[in-house]
């Protein structure tokens, strides 16, 4: 850009130039150090005039065409005035860069000997030298390219200035060349090695002069805050310093760059304009450096982690050599250093073991310390560009083992954020508390992350309390740690790590996210209150209730280890401080379940967790149904969260994440003593707040029954009712199993008893055993009945990444997790709102709210994620085995209510029979198409009524007992994956596995009630199973199923109904095929010349991505979308997550017509859908083609029509034998023959389509309600 000649003029009079003549626009200036050497400016011609001596490339930096040539005149005066003589200057430098540019640089500085010694290119102020500077750090620049010219340069300099308020600004950047690039082969090489750090002095300072640049060492008051670039910039230089020094143990590596943070935090702490000792100085020694940072180490390990490092400085072994012959000093010195140093030490990127080991390493050690030493790591806030760095550190250089997977930054937010934690602080605060903030713990601290999020936290909520409307002791406090952030820590906030390496990892941590204040203990998370060591502060307080209880945090978060094998042989004091100690063995691996018990020891009453742990702490047995009684007796679960597989770097492991409420200790010990009573004086009451408790628990666990039924249960004179139920049937036959009862009967003191003595003695131990059980129950009913807990599902693959708003990836270059985030850069997550703990479009909120006693309507965007259900209803109270496991996949129970006897199915059927497959390899069960043999796919959709099978088995089959004959009338229900379809059978046949028939005895029930019954209460079935995986329904489970029986006249009155619905609909259907016909024939009868679909549109592919595609989030129309309907629901589309940008080629346009490609249904292979006006960008899976019309002679939507007849589909979809096809490709599709009459014509034909569409739409409105009408029939009389 051109400059104004104000400009100018203010520039050369800032720089000291005078005008020749006051009729002459021409000013000079005189160098009095080089012999009165003249520069001329003439404003006529527009020239700069550089004299004879300093040598011009070519003349485009000696015009006024551009504002950068000011600033090369004004570098040049600098230059010039600091010493350089006039000949040794060449401006507009060339070099041969290519057959097709020259590249120039500005100014090239030539030693005493005419060798490039200082390479500088200039810059104007602003944008253009910080791109330029940017380019450096991204390629090497311009500069790097000269110098792989002329390799014999010293230094290079990019340099800019400009004028403010009559005085010259400049700014430089300098690149010190190091001698081992010379031996490099090309920039890229060179680029590579370099730290990409510049040193900001040294050239033109004061100190500095002619040939003798000096760059002086670093003070506190020039390190600079890191920005985002530079986090990972660093992380990808320090893993080229890595790669170039042949560093293979990364691991140790990555240990060892956090020991040098721990000296950088520890160098920071000076006054602004004191020297750093974390620095490379031009009179350094490698063994200087590392003399520093051993006492850097030193002083850190002991004033931030309590640990004493046997290490002495160089001073400490002057003052014990002082009386010794100097030579002989000279010699211990020098052999101390190499003891000291030139061994493995707290810097060994690479093993050290001898002087050129030592120096190999040396060379590791500088290149990471000048890599970090520009840059501030310590704040009195949360960084979080440093926090990024961190994270690509921890994520990818420390090994996760011995049960250990770290907590990504998203989660530990999501978990904080559920807690409500400013209305605990307002609470002490309003109570008088003088600790009014919460005691907060983590005991596996790992890498810190829940201690700076809760941190932050905090201190967010700090700055937000008006301290002056508080008491003056709450006032005080408030406005100190206003004005001194996080110095509260230090009383409040505990972390506990066994892993050393992880100690300073997360004392590391604190530090870059705010400050180190924290207590990270370095001890057993398990370890005895009051016997530990290591233990200090809080920890080591008891409470009055119990030895073994703390009793003294408000919030613990945690992630624990799970699943360490062996891990007792390691425990201190383990006896003393567990009740769940004696249930293990040395081979146990259960150190989740003590971390549970832990967390009751720790925390007051009231007090709250967030605790991450194996999904499998819910449902196994053994140590795991203690640790669940733990859970249940001492908590109240507030929320629990399922995260999948990809939530977690470094495991598959599907984790659940409790969120608790302490209770009482005694709580669960009064619930009991109300059992208690009830057992020896059977009445009503109320138990926990829950009124008619026991009423409800009868109802609950002995469906069918009454309380005054089971009270002639505790009574030991049961009623028929009680007798006939089918737990206490299991109850008798279990007792009856029991080696104990079985050894008992055969023992001769039993024996020699009478048979009214031995029955008494086996109904006095039936009844301990049966009431045991019984009053276990009770105390667990009653302690989850009033709970309300929020379950939330993260789903899985990319809708689990879409959800949590983040994922891993392991790409070289792009190491780490990778946030989703908006194009403002805020997180785009369904876990959390960083700035609204309360949207209720976020998790998080529900949560929050939970803890508060408040139950919220879900967000209709959240519904397929979160539920709320009654703790109760996720503990199966009705098993003989009561292992109080909680099932976060049960589903929402269905009381059922009817003016009718209810029974269970068994009663209503002769027999249930379970079907199989025969081999399919024993061809002799096959071949002969004897016995019909149903799968599912062969129900009737319409009908109730099933007459034919596609498949067929052999009499010898059935001989064989491969399968089992079903008798006609029986009801089929289909019982694996798809769960509760229902056909009754015609014929004799035989089924497979995934259907279970039902003989039903019609002496009780006709057929069709039942059958209807089930097909409209299919839901409820499915309720039966809790398969994670694949749902199945076993007969055991189907046997108790619950169906209300009404006289068989009722039964008819809803069969007869029903079926008048079904005449209706059928009615309707008939009406529908005959318009679908119509909309056919349309098509058919058009007599007009045909055109191949290839010659009128274009084709494409659409996107293929996957679960590891980390590229732009793209709403997409897959497969599912391609419904009965013309065009797909916008509102259901979905994100998905692509590799790379989503191009122009790919974004859906209105008009385009998509078709499914392939799938695993040959059911929707080649349907078709048109794009109506997309809401936005929006594109189109890779099992499905875009057809785009490229033709004016073409209408899309008639297209679309012709396209979607059957005609169409046949011939694309089945091949010359009539088997179908399961994908199809553009080449098929080019062959299509396409009817085109003249435009107007297809226009109308698209409108008398629509309209039939209209009718069609109509009807399948109508036929939509026909199901709930007839179930709307069945509660009318049954209800």
């Amino acid at each position: 850009m051109k400059i104004r000649k104000t400009q100018i003029k203010e520039i050369i009079d800032s720089l000291g130039f005078k005008q020749i003549d006051s009729n002459k626009d021409i000013f000079y200036k005189e160098y009095d150090y080089h012999n009165k050497y003249l520069i001329k400016i003439d404003f006529n011609q527009e020239k700069i005039d550089y004299g004879t001596k300093i040598e011009i490339g070519d003349l485009t930096t000696s015009n006024f065409d551009n504002s950068e040539n000011f600033v090369v005149l004004e570098c040049v005066n600098r230059v010039l005035e600091k010493g350089y003589a006039p000949d040794k200057l060449s401006l507009e430098h060339k070099w041969p860069m290519g057959k097709k540019e020259k590249g120039k640089l500005d100014i090239l500085v030539l030693d005493k000997e005419n060798k490039a010694y200082l390479m500088i290119e200039c810059k104007t102020w602003g944008d253009e030298y910080d791109r330029e500077k940017k380019k450096m750090q991204r390629d090497g620049g311009q500069l790097f390219s000269y110098y792989q010219q002329d390799k014999a340069a010293q230094y290079l300099c990019l340099y800019t200035s400009r004028v403010i308020d009559g005085k010259i600004e400049f700014s430089n950047e300098i690149v010190k060349v190091n001698e081992v690039w010379r031996e490099l082969t090309n920039q890229k090489e060179i680029f590579d090695h370099w730290n990409k750090n510049f040193k900001d002095n040294g050239i033109f300072e004061d100190w500095a002069n002619a040939y003798d640049i000096e760059i002086k060492a670093l003070t506190r008051r020039g390190l600079k805050e890191l920005t985002e670039e530079d986090s990972g910039r660093i992380f990808n230089q320090f893993a080229e310093i890595l790669r170039h020094n042949v560093v293979s143990d990364k691991p140790n590596a990555f240990n060892k760059i956090f020991n040098l943070f721990l000296c950088k935090i520890v160098d920071e702490d000076r006054k602004p304009t004191e020297e750093l000792k974390f620095q490379w100085l031009d009179t350094d020694t490698d063994e200087d450096l590392q003399k520093r940072l051993s006492d850097l180490y030193k002083q850190g390990m002991k004033e931030y982690l309590t640990k004493e490092v046997t290490d002495y400085n160089d001073g400490e072994i002057e003052q014990k050599l002082y009386a010794l012959d100097s030579t002989v000093r000279d010699q211990i010195r020098d052999m101390f250093t190499r003891v000291r140093l030139h061994k493995n030490n707290e810097f060994a990127f690479k093993e050290v073991f001898d002087e050129k080991s030592f120096k190999e390493n040396a060379v590791v050690v500088r290149e990471v310390v000048e890599l970090l030493q520009p840059y501030q790591i310590r704040y009195g806030h949360k960084q979080q560009f440093l926090g990024d760095f961190f994270e690509l550190l921890l994520s990818t250089g420390i090994k996760q083992e011995a049960g250990q997977f770290f907590t990504p930054v998203p989660i530990a937010k999501f978990i904080i954020s559920s807690l409500p934690i400013r209305e605990l602080i307002s609470r002490k605060i309003e109570n008088d508390e003088t600790h009014f903030l919460p005691y907060i713990i983590d005991f596996a601290a790992g890498s810190g992350h829940f201690l700076t999020e809760a941190m932050d936290e905090v201190q967010n909520i700090i700055q937000d309390i008006n301290e002056q409307k508080q008491k003056p002791s709450v006032k005080r406090n408030l406005s100190g740690w206003k004005i001194n952030p996080f110095d509260w820590a230090y009383d409040y906030v505990y972390g506990i790590e066994a892993d050393y390496r992880l100690v300073k990892t997360a004392k590391v941590s604190c530090f870059l996210n705010g400050d180190g204040l924290a207590n990270v203990i370095h001890a057993d998370g398990l370890d005895h209150f009051q016997k530990s060591i290591d233990y200090k502060g809080k920890l080591k307080e008891i409470s009055k209730d119990n030895p073994k209880d703390n009793g003294a945090f408000d919030i613990l978060i945690a992630n624990p280890p799970y699943s360490v094998s062996a891990f007792k042989n390691t425990l201190k004091h383990g006896e003393a401080s567990f009740e769940l100690f004696k249930r293990l063995t040395y081979e146990s691996s259960e150190i989740e379940c003590l971390f549970i018990e832990r967390a009751k020891q720790l925390l007051r009453s009231g007090g709250w967790a967030g605790i991450i742990l194996p999904s499998s702490i819910l449902s196994n047995s053994g140590i795991y149904t203690d640790a669940r009684e733990i859970i249940l007796k001492y908590f109240d679960i507030k929320a629990i969260a399922e995260f999948g597989s990809n939530t977690f770097m470094a495991t598959g492991t599907n984790t659940v994440t409790l969120f608790l409420e302490r209770k009482a200790n005694n709580d669960w010990k009064k619930i009991e003593t109300v059992i208690k009573n009830f057992f020896n004086k059977p009445k009503e009451d109320i138990v926990n707040g829950i009124r008619n408790a026991f009423s409800k628990y009868v109802a609950e666990v002995f469906e069918g029954l009454e309380l005054k039924d089971y009270i002639t249960l505790i009574n030991k004179e049961p009623n028929l009712a009680i007798l006939k139920h089918e737990l206490f049937t299991e109850y008798k036959a279990w007792f009856d199993d029991l080696a104990e009862i079985k050894n008992l009967k055969i023992k001769k003191a039993f024996k020699n008893k009478t048979q009214d003595e031995q029955q008494a003695e086996l109904e006095r131990r039936f009844y301990e055993q049966v009431f045991a059980r019984e009053r276990d129950k009770m105390l667990y009913f009653f302690l989850t009945y009033p709970q309300q807990t929020v379950l939330i599902k993260v789903g899985e693959k990319q809708a689990e990444k879409n959800f949590i708003g983040y994922e891993f990836s392991s790409r070289r270059g792009h190491e780490g997790i990778k946030m989703y985030r908006d194009e403002n850069g805020k997180p785009i997550t369904k876990l959390y709102d960083d700035e609204n703990h309360l949207n209720e479009e976020k998790a998080n909120s529900y949560v929050y709210q939970a803890f508060l006693g408040r139950q919220k309507e879900i967000a209709e965007s959240l519904k397929e994620n979160l539920s709320s259900f009654n703790l109760n209803d996720l503990i199966n109270f009705k098993t003989l085995d009561f292992e109080k496991v909680i099932s976060i996949n049960a589903k929402k129970r269905v009381k059922l209510v009817s003016i009718w006897p209810i029974t269970k199915l068994s009663m209503l059927a002769k027999n249930i029979i379970n079907g199989s497959t025969p081999l399919k390899s024993n061809n002799t069960y096959w071949l002969k198409k004897e016995i019909p043999w149903i799968t599912v796919p062969d129900f009737p959709e319409r009908s109730l009524y099933v007459s034919e099978t596609s498949q067929h088995v052999s009499q010898k089959a059935v001989d064989d007992k491969k399968v089992k004959l079903i008798p006609e009338n029986s009801i089929l229900v289909s019982c694996t994956a798809t769960i509760g379809k229902v056909c009754i059978n015609k014929i004799k046949l035989t089924t497979n596995q995934q259907i279970n028939s039902i003989i039903c005895d019609t002496d009780k029930v006709i057929v069709e009630y039942l059958a209807y019954y089930l097909r409209f209460n299919a839901y409820k079935l499915a309720y039966l199973t809790n398969n994670p995986g694949v749902l199945h329904v076993n007969q055991q489970m189907l046997n108790s199923f619950p169906v209300p029986l009404p006289p068989k006249a009722v039964q008819e009155k809803i069969i007869s109904e029903i079926e008048d619905v079904e005449r209706s609909e059928k009615e309707e259907r008939d009406k529908l095929r005959n318009l679908n016909n119509q909309l056919n024939n349309i098509f058919l009868n058009l007599n007009y010349k045909n055109d191949r679909l290839g010659n009128i549109a274009d084709f494409k592919n659409g996107l293929n991505y996957n679960e590891k595609s980390s590229g732009d989030l793209v709403t997409i129309v897959g497969v599912k979308d391609f419904l009965e309907d013309f065009s797909p629901n916008l509102d259901k589309l979905v994100d998905v997550r692509i590799d790379g940008k989503l191009t122009d080629s790919y974004k859906l346009k209105e008009g385009d017509i998509l078709v499914v490609r392939s799938n695993g249904s040959a059911n929707l292979v080649g349907r078709f859908i048109y794009i109506n006006k997309l809401k936005k960008d929006t594109s189109y899976s890779g099992f499905t083609i875009r057809i785009r019309s490229n033709s004016p002679k073409v209408n899309s939507k008639y297209l679309c029509y012709c396209l979607r007849t059957e005609t169409v589909r046949s011939a694309i979809t089945t091949d010359p034998k009539g088997a179908n096809i399961k994908s199809v490709n553009q080449t098929m599709l080019s062959t299509i023959q396409v009817p085109i009459p003249p435009i107007n014509v297809q226009l109308k034909i698209v409108a008398k389509a629509e309209r039939l569409e209209k009718q069609i739409a109509q009807i399948e409105a109508k036929l939509s309600t026909k199901d709930e009408k007839k179930e709307q029939i069945i509660k009318k009389y049954i209800e």
